[in-house]
């Protein structure tokens, strides 16, 4: 009996762990809590958060050509002549150990260059003529370069370094219009949603509607009180009133998938089955708009405006470095060279050449190194070096093309102002414009449901037909449906009102609010086209456009 029992309730454990694997898990989501979580976890603009740091490395390559260099070397040698003259009648061996140290670098002010170089020498022979063995040698040099006209102000490296750290603001730019896009695409998406359950609950209202009339009309058929037409007529209504639920129900799933793509990682298999509760409710008040104050901002913030500035500042840096080259290189080169000698003497005796009778003083190489800082054999040379070439030049060129790149910069810019100025007025028209359907919209569904009530009575009471109760329906369905059309429309232009004060338009990757809106706002009655499982509509089109410049697939 005890086994019996510890069976049951294992068998009862796995049939509730296995239901509630079964069943999704439901998240319930307000607008903002969309937002935050489309910030954090939206993996397009995980990818735009990279561009800053790619462009940081790109500043820190331009830079880096201005880092000083070091360079150092050792270097062994052993040499072994054939007697070649009469004063070396033997062959003649000669080792030597070379090092080499040195540091060079291109200042980032007025284009001055310089290296600074150290070598040392040890050298073991056994030629004759050889006055030190060992030897020691030692030399300091160094080399400076200054421009004095050409490159003096600004050069290529110059250049490259202002144009990197410009698009480095510009990739700030674009990574905030990327937020701002990603937040008008998640309300639009949350809206959507929002608005196709409407739309499904509309449907069903309308289903029951249609299937009380063909509960009514069976009755009276039976009874023999009305014709068989209209029993028939009805059928026929819940029947296009089902196909219109299937494509509502449909829209619904299709616009939680464009919200999960959204606020989810969709790599992750287990997010596309947590359902979305869009707990808040559309705005659906009058909302003041300043249009002017709206333009102002939108004129100083925008991020495509931004960056048209910043271009302008790119080609100004082209024109001063155009300008720049054109002019003759003259450059001032200085030099300074210091040796030091040392090493074990070689004692002569009798003329010349003489004879070696063996080692004298050693010259230490601590001396060589005194020798050398004392500058005791300095070597000094100063010139200038000029060079300009004659007639028209590429450079002359470059100028010309960069004055105009920088006055196309200048008309973009004003040209991109203007269209910023008509997208926030337009945007703010349709606010307006939505808001006021939204007053007709209702009172037309409120005439709607008073016409419905009025045909039911009459049809109870034989005074009406099925046909005007069916098409009393029909209108009602389309005055719902117009309705939410009118508050989805609202709520997109909100959305884009406030998106287009940041930043401009997505461009072609808006398609889907207003693919949504359409597919959310059907027509009752009609035929989807195919493959698409949308149906057309007045309210489906006049929401669409509003949706339509912040959307992603």
């Amino acid at each position: 009996m005890r086994n019996i029992l510890i069976s049951s309730f294992i068998t009862a454990a796995f049939a509730s762990t296995a239901s509630a694997q079964m069943t999704p898990a439901t998240l319930r989501l307000s607008v903002d809590d969309a937002v935050k979580m489309a910030l954090d976890s939206n993996v397009d603009l995980r990818a735009d958060r990279l561009d800053p740091q790619i462009s940081d490395t790109r500043v820190a390559a331009a830079s880096g050509v201005f880092r000083p260099t070091i360079v150092t070397s050792l270097n062994s040698n052993n040499q072994l002549q054939p007697p070649s003259s009469f004063l070396v009648p033997t062959a003649t061996e000669t080792d030597i150990v070379t090092t080499n140290a040195g540091v060079s670098q291109r200042l980032p002010r007025f284009g001055t260059s310089y290296t600074l170089g150290w070598t040392t020498a040890h050298t073991n022979s056994n030629s004759f003529l050889n006055s030190y063995n060992p030897l020691l040698q030692s030399g300091l040099s160094v080399n400076v370069s200054q421009p004095l006209i050409r490159d003096l102000f600004i050069d290529q490296a110059r250049q490259n370094l202002a144009t990197t750290q410009t698009n480095r603001a510009i990739a700030d730019t674009r990574l905030r219009e990327s937020v701002v896009q990603t937040t008008a695409d998640v309300k639009t998406a949350y809206w959507n949603l929002v608005s196709a359950r409407a739309n499904v609950d509309a449907r069903r209202t309308a289903l029951d509607l249609a299937q009380e009339l063909g509960r009514v009309n069976k009755a009276k058929v039976d009874v023999g009180t009305s014709p068989p037409l209209d029993l028939v007529s009805a059928q026929a209504e819940v029947a296009s009133d089902q196909e219109q639920l299937i494509i509502a129900e449909t829209a619904v799933k299709q616009a939680e998938d464009r919200l999960r793509v959204l606020i989810f990682d969709p790599a992750k298999r287990e997010n596309w089955s947590v359902q979305i509760d869009a707990i808040d409710s559309p705005p659906v008040g009058t909302a003041a708009v300043d249009v002017d104050a709206a333009v102002t901002r939108a004129l100083a913030e925008r991020a495509d405006l931004q960056r048209a500035r910043k271009d302008i500042d790119n080609s100004q840096i082209g024109v001063k470095y155009a300008d720049n080259q054109r002019l003759p290189d003259v450059r001032l080169n200085a030099s300074y060279a210091a040796n030091g000698l040392g090493g074990t003497q070689v004692l002569r005796t009798g003329g010349f050449p003489g004879t070696i009778v063996g080692p004298g003083d050693i010259t230490p190489f601590g001396t060589v190194l005194s020798q050398l800082f004392g500058r005791d054999f300095p070597t000094w040379s100063v010139g200038v070096s000029v060079s300009y070439p004659i007639g028209e030049s590429s450079e002359q060129a470059n100028l010309a093309r960069a004055k105009l790149e920088r006055a196309q910069s200048g008309e973009r810019l004003k040209s991109a102002e203007a269209r910023a100025i008509l997208q926030v007025r337009d945007a703010a028209w349709k606010i307006e414009m939505n808001a006021k359907r939204i007053e007709t919209t209702r009172a037309a569904r409120e005439l709607a449901e008073q016409r419905l009530d009025a045909e039911r009575k009459r049809y109870e009471v034989g005074m009406s037909t099925s046909f005007l109760v069916i098409q009393a329906q029909r209108d009602l369905s389309q005055a719902k449906t117009n309705e939410l059309g009118a508050v989805l429309a609202y709520d997109l232009s909100l959305v884009d009102f406030d998106a287009l004060q940041e930043a401009g338009p997505a461009g072609q990757l808006a398609q889907t609010s207003g693919s949504v809106a359409a597919g959310s706002i059907g027509t009752p009655g009609a035929a989807p086209s195919a493959g698409s499982g949308q149906t057309t509509g007045a309210a489906g089109a006049a929401a669409a456009p509003s949706g339509s410049l912040f959307g992603r697939q």
